[in-house]
């Protein structure tokens, strides 16, 4: 237990008192200083753990983000690949019967042509035949 003794000894009544500590007190307070500072210990090494765990957490996330970006990235590079495919393969298919139509076109085109040139040269013909006829008709004098 503690003591209460005269600040100066045959100090005066109105002196204030000092108090002492005795061994137990002291034993008392080193104890609670000890547990203390082993809280306090134990504070910084859960703090620590703590620290690393969030620093694996973070670093966890981060490869799964990673991870995840990439796969993504993957897949629209796959979508958008086949997409490329299915389109070139619908303008190849479309170039070639756009190309069969344009042959047939051709082709209708050259045939309408030939047909108009045969019938004018033979409608040309035609005429000049009917004039060298009607001109020897005229000069042997068998036409009016």
């Amino acid at each position: 237990m503690t003591r209460t003794i005269p600040m100066v000894p045959g100090g005066a009544p109105g002196d204030v008192p000092v108090r002492c500590a005795t061994v137990e007190d002291l034993a008392r307070v080193r104890e609670r200083l000890a547990r203390v500072e082993g809280g306090h210990d134990n504070l910084r090494e859960g703090l620590r753990n703590v620290s690393a765990q969030v620093s694996d957490l973070r670093r966890d996330l981060t490869r799964a983000m990673t991870e995840t970006a990439e796969q993504t990235r993957r897949e629209i590079t796959e979508r958008v690949d086949t997409i490329t495919d299915t389109a070139t393969a619908r303008d190849t298919e479309i170039s070639g019967r756009l190309a069969r139509i344009e042959g047939g076109l051709k082709l209708t085109s050259w045939v309408t042509m030939t047909f108009i040139v045969l019938a004018t040269g033979l409608l040309g013909w035609g005429q000049v035949g009917d004039a060298a006829w009607s001109f020897c008709r005229h000069a042997f004098g068998y036409g009016p």
